[in-house]
C-alpha cells in the first residue's frame, strides 16, 4: 500500500515557540540555523524582537541673549583680532617650534580567536518517516484496512506516531549525550528543545480517538513512553545546569523501562540501530 505520509522540512513542522527559542538563544546553535529560524518566522508573520532605538540627543539650549553688534563693540573686537595676530607672529619668529618627531609606529598584534563548542541536534526526519511506516505495518491488515475505508482514524494516527517519533529521536540523541558525558553549554538549550517538541504530542493527546485494538495498544505504550522520557528530560535539565553525574539507579530502571516499552513498537532504535531490548519477568508459579 503507497504511504501518502509525507514530512515537511525540518523548519516548516517546527512551532513558533521552537523557532523563538532558537532565534532568542543564538549562543546554543550555529548561525545559519538561527538565521533560517528567523527568515521562518518572517515568512509566518511573527514580529521578532527589534533592539530599542537610541535615545534622542538633547540639543544645547539657544542663549537667551545675543551677542551686541554695535559699531562700537565691531571696532572695538577688530582692533583686538589685529593686535593678538600681531603678537602671535612675533612669538613665533622669536620661538620656533621644533621640528616633530614622528613616533615609530607599534605593529598590532593580531585578533585572538577563541574556538567555541557549538553542536545541534540532526534532523531525524527521514527517520520518524521510516518509524511511522514501520509501526503501521505491525497493524494487523484488517483492522489497517478498516481504518483506511473510515480515512480519519488511520490518518490521526499517523500524525501521533509522527509527533511521537519526532519527540523521541531527539530525547535518545539528547540523552545518549549525556550518558557518554557531553555536558556541554548547548545541552539546556537542547532539552528545551525537545521539551517544546514533546508539547506538540501532549496537544493532540487532548483529543480522543477511535481505534481498533492495536491502534488503541500502540497509543498506549506511546503515551507510557512520553510521560517516562519527559520526566528523564527534567531529570537531565537539572544535571545540564549543575553538573554532574546523569546515571544512577533510577536513570538506568527508567532506560529500561522505555526501551522494554519501545519494543512493542518498534525492534530497534532509529537513532543507534541498537534493539530494544524486552524485560523478562519470571512469574513463579
Amino acid at each position: 500500500m503507497n504511504n501518502p505520509y509525507s514530512i515537511t522540512d525540518f523548519y516548516l513542522q517546527k512551532t513558533d515557540a521552537e523557532l523563538q527559542f532558537f532565534v532568542e538563544n543564538p549562543d546554543h546553535y550555529q548561525p545559519d540555523i538561527v538565521a533560517e529560524a528567523r527568515r521562518e518566522l518572517r515568512r509566518r508573520g511573527v514580529a521578532l524582537p527589534q533592539p530599542a532605538p537610541a535615545p534622542p540627543t538633547e540639543m544645547p539650549a539657544p542663549s537667551a541673549r545675543g551677542f551686541q553688534t554695535g559699531p562700537l563693540v565691531l571696532a572695538v573686537a577688530v582692533v583686538l583680532a589685529l593686535t593678538l595676530g600681531v603678537l602671535y607672529f612675533i612669538n613665533q619668529k622669536n620661538h620656533p617650534a621644533p621640528a616633530a618627531t614622528a613616533a615609530p609606529a607599534t605593529p598590532k598584534a593580531p585578533p585572538h580567536l577563541t574556538e567555541v563548542a557549538t553542536s545541534t541536534i540532526p534532523d531525524f526526519g527521514p527517520a520518524v518517516v521510516a518509524s511511522v511506516q514501520r509501526q503501521v505495518q505491525r497493524i494487523p491488515a484488517a483492522e489497517r484496512g478498516a481504518a483506511a475505508k473510515e480515512s480519519m482514524p488511520l490518518h490521526q494516527y499517523r500524525e501521533l506516531a509522527k509527533r511521537f517519533w519526532t519527540a523521541e529521536t531527539q530525547t535518545e540523541f539528547v540523552m545518549n549525550q549525556a550518558r557518554r558525558g557531553q555536558l556541554d553549554a548547548a545541552l539546556p538549550g537542547h532539552i528545551q528543545a525537545v521539551e517544546a517538541t514533546w508539547e506538540q504530542w501532549n496537544k493532540a493527546l487532548r483529543y480522543s480517538y477511535k481505534f481498533g485494538p492495536a491502534m488503541s495498544d500502540h497509543l498506549d505504550i506511546m503515551s507510557r513512553v512520553a510521560r517516562q522520557q519527559q520526566e528523564g528530560l527534567n531529570d537531565l535539565l537539572i544535571v545540564a545546569n549543575n553538573p554532574q553525574s546523569y546515571e544512577n539507579d533510577q536513570t538506568r530502571k527508567r532506560a529500561a523501562d522505555v526501551s522494554d516499552l519501545l519494543s512493542g513498537l518498534l525492534p530497534k532504535s532509529p537513532v543507534t540501530g541498537q534493539p530494544y531490548n524486552t524485560i523478562v519477568r519470571r512469574v513463579r508459579l
